[in-house]
């Protein structure tokens, strides 16, 4: 949840971006194609920006500790389980009521959405077609006092009684032009964007942007045929704005006078500097969003594998609770004969996050560098990887049989991640095992003891048939439940 919360907060600082650019650099300028394209395109913009990582970044490098790249195992999780608390789990969480209130509010939007459309079939199934000038549009004449507004092919046509026939036809060329513009798809595009990001109201106003863009397009057909003057003289007698269904095209809309300053501009080329403009904005977001990041004090070369099998390591409860914090948790005493091992049912697969890797102060020992490392390099990826006796399950299972959850550390209520690392050398043994995340004093030392007791259970690594020293990653997570 926190992720996606993350994403959208992302994405609607590059729609305001966008959208601030819009007002300050196109807002009611000509180039009205371009200035249409750009509105369709910038939700669509902001959307993706999050999520795309850049191979490439132009921060300050901070200085770093030393680092060593290594190959990440499976994370083992440490997990204490305290007694069940008495009081009922709620029938839903936070989480799930925020997202069911999403839902609702983007259905409602959808329905409503298409009640509209029922409504513009009814209305077209009613209404007598009139002669069409243009075969690309159907010219229906509706019965009530609706005005006139176009939708996909129909164009419907109001109570026109008050208007010359001259001004009859104007009208009438207006809306055939939002049907060749192919205004509707438009329309229906950004009636479903507010149906899925309602809560932002950036998307509220770039769409009303959008419908003001197709006005000033359709006046611009229309003054092909007609002077200025006399479409200006039109639309101050239609000012007077009457309500009708929201997904059409409307005449009668309030940017009336907006609508007349775009006439006197017709005619004028569009600013190419303004065009091209917006590209140095979307590679600016694109750098401040997209590009990789160094924050952290220490960043090991671990990657996230891409999915992996989680190992739960559990041990019994003892009797007794034991106050651990401001709660009362189970310990599992430090002697506990043998862990329990089993994978996790119903959670997803744990990984070393990136975060987990932020403000890391070495702990323990500080593993050497690369030219500091006695004899070969160590690698990072050889052809034929050490391999732990029967194969990394059962490293995980001994981890499971060997690895205890302190008893101070579960008095203190510490939980967290603990990251080895060790290098396989040539003969299969384990040198230079260091602690790289530290959590706890006694953790990290029972990190360290099982992973020594692995001495001896390894068969080096290859490389080009020649054994060569190999550095991995273990994280451990201790948790309470």
């Amino acid at each position: 949840m926190e992720t996606m919360v993350n994403y959208l907060l992302q994405s609607a600082l590059v729609l305001l971006v966008l959208f601030v650019f819009y007002r300050l650099v196109l807002h009611n300028q000509p180039g009205l194609l371009y200035n249409r394209i750009y509105l369709l395109l910038a939700p669509l913009v902001a959307l993706i920006i999050p999520l795309l990582e850049l191979p490439f970044s132009f921060q300050t490098v901070l200085p770093t500790a030393n680092v060593i790249p290594a190959i990440q195992l499976q994370e083992v999780q440490v997990t204490a389980y305290g007694p069940t608390p008495a009081a009922e789990t709620p029938l839903f969480s936070i989480n799930q009521l925020m997202l069911l209130l999403y839902s609702m509010v983007g259905l409602f939007l959808l329905i409503r959405l298409g009640i509209q459309m029922v409504r513009i079939r009814i209305m077209a199934a009613a209404a007598s077609p009139l002669p069409a000038p243009d075969s690309a549009a159907t010219v229906l004449k509706t019965e009530n006092q609706a005005p006139s507004f176009a939708f996909l092919h129909y164009v419907f046509l109001g109570d026109m009684q008050h208007l010359s026939p001259q001004e009859q036809q104007q009208i009438l060329l207006h809306e055939i032009a939002h049907v060749r513009l192919r205004h509707t798809y438009d329309v229906l595009y950004y009636e479903i964007l507010t149906a899925l990001l309602w809560f932002n109201p950036l998307v509220w106003l770039m769409k009303e942007e959008l419908r003001n863009v197709h006005e000033f397009q359709a006046d611009a057909e229309v003054l092909t045929n007609c002077q200025p003057q006399e479409y200006s003289s039109l639309l101050a007698k239609e000012a007077l704005f009457m309500a009708g269904i929201p997904v059409g095209s409307y005449f009668q809309k309030p940017q009336v006078f907006r609508r007349l300053r775009m006439l006197q501009l017709h005619g004028q080329p569009a600013s190419k500097t303004r065009l091209f403009l917006a590209l140095p904005v979307i590679l600016l977001l694109l750098l401040a969003f997209s590009a990789n990041k160094v924050s952290a004090d220490i960043t090991p070369n671990v990657e996230e594998p891409a999915s992996l099998t989680e190992l739960l390591i559990t041990a019994p409860a003892r009797k007794a609770g034991i106050p651990v914090g401001n709660q009362q948790q189970a310990g599992i005493a430090q002697d506990a004969a043998e862990a329990i091992v089993k994978p996790a049912a119903t959670e997803t697969a744990s990984t070393v996050k990136k975060e987990d890797f932020k403000n890391v102060k070495p702990a323990v020992t500080i593993p050497p560098s690369e030219e500091e490392f006695p004899g070969e390099k160590p690698y990072t990826y050889v052809e034929q990887m050490p391999k732990f006796k029967g194969g990394e399950g059962e490293m995980m299972k001994f981890m499971g049989r060997n690895i205890r959850y302190s008893k101070d550390a579960q008095e203190a209520g510490t939980e967290g991640l603990v990251v080895l690392t060790f290098v396989v050398d040539k003969e299969g043994g384990l040198q230079d095992i260091a602690v790289v995340k530290s959590l706890h004093e006694s953790l990290d030392k029972e990190a360290i003891r099982v992973v020594e007791k692995m001495q001896g259970q390894w068969s080096p690594g290859r490389q080009n048939g020649v054994a060569v020293p190999v550095r991995y990653t273990l994280p451990v997570r201790f948790a309470i439940k």
